[in-house]
């Protein structure tokens, strides 16, 4: 029962972190269309949470030998790793942005992480191969895909190719985060994780928004929004994700975030008035589905 409660927690955080993420979404959106450039962005959200986290990561770490040069060389890599493809990840989406506009990168995205999630963790022996495992990812991604299809279907520019593989680039990176945290060991706990991930993600950040040229929010109100988004959307809500992910298995993982989209389109329909579509509540319907059959195939595995 214990074990179970446990499994039913991590779907929590992982949960949690994709629904703050569809709100922080929104935020980040609206900061944008008033002039704050997307790298100045992503670098505000990786570094306000920073000391949140440091704060959370030196008072657990005080007495015990949790320092750096303690911890082994495979987890300093996977901390280091899982930050330096966060950064990575949001610097490809912006550049498939470029190329394609916002619809067709984030649905590559989001959708194609899950299948190099899967792929990985069959082939490495990370978890086991099952009808239930693929019909569940199958579900999510028609899901997905269902709830962000722009009305007027997706339109390809002349030139597309760059930006394609920029948005699988993307899609990949992301995908590195997912299974880094997911076989983070044991020892290393989820602040300290989270701490060194996203310094690390913060400081290859700063290389590329400088290059990029700083911008700067122009009031209060916009400075609230890229606090909240530095500070819940990302340092709170990637450490609810690396507690979570390492409790599930790594597809599971992936397929509870896909939440986003639908938090940040309930939102808008719930805010702003923006209708719901049939077909976006058919994709919702889906993507519970895959939740389901993932929740209970990980209580199969824990009563086995």
């Amino acid at each position: 029962m214990k074990v179970l409660n446990g499994a039913r927690l991590a779907w929590g955080g992982v949960l949690s972190a994709g629904v703050l993420w569809g709100g922080g979404a929104l935020v980040a959106q609206h900061l944008i269309e008033r002039g704050i450039s997307p790298y100045s962005l992503a670098l505000a959200r990786f570094s306000l949470g920073l000391p949140l986290l440091w704060w959370w990561h030196l008072r657990a770490a005080a007495g015990t030998s949790a320092r750096w040069r303690d911890l082994a060389r495979r987890q300093q890599g996977l901390m280091l790793g899982a930050g330096l493809a966060m950064a990575l990840n949001v610097s490809c989406w912006f550049e498939g942005v470029a190329h394609l506009g916002a619809a067709i990168p984030t649905v590559i995205s989001i959708c194609c992480a899950p299948v190099i999630v899967a792929m990985v963790s069959v082939l490495r022996g990370y978890e086991p191969a099952s009808r239930r495992l693929f019909g569940a990812l199958a579900l999510a991604l028609f899901g997905v895909a269902w709830i962000v299809l722009p009305v007027d279907g997706w339109q390809l520019a002349p030139r597309h190719g760059a930006g394609l593989a920029w948005s699988l680039a993307s899609a990949a990176l992301y995908a590195t985060v997912v299974l880094c945290n997911a076989r983070m060991p044991a020892s290393v706990s989820p602040v300290a994780a989270s701490t060194w991930g996203m310094t690390t993600a913060a400081v290859v950040m700063a290389l590329l928004a400088s290059a990029q040229g700083l911008t700067w929010p122009t009031d209060a109100g916009h400075w609230l929004g890229v606090a909240y988004t530095g500070v819940l959307t990302t340092s709170v809500a990637y450490l609810a994700f690396a507690w979570g992910s390492r409790r599930l298995s790594p597809t599971a993982a992936v397929i509870g975030t896909l939440i986003e989209p639908l938090v940040a389109t309930l939102l808008m329909w719930l805010l702003w008035n923006e209708p719901m579509l049939p077909r976006q509540w058919i994709g919702a319907l889906l993507l519970g589905i895959a939740m389901w059959l993932l929740a209970r195939r990980t209580r199969a595995s824990v009563a086995a």
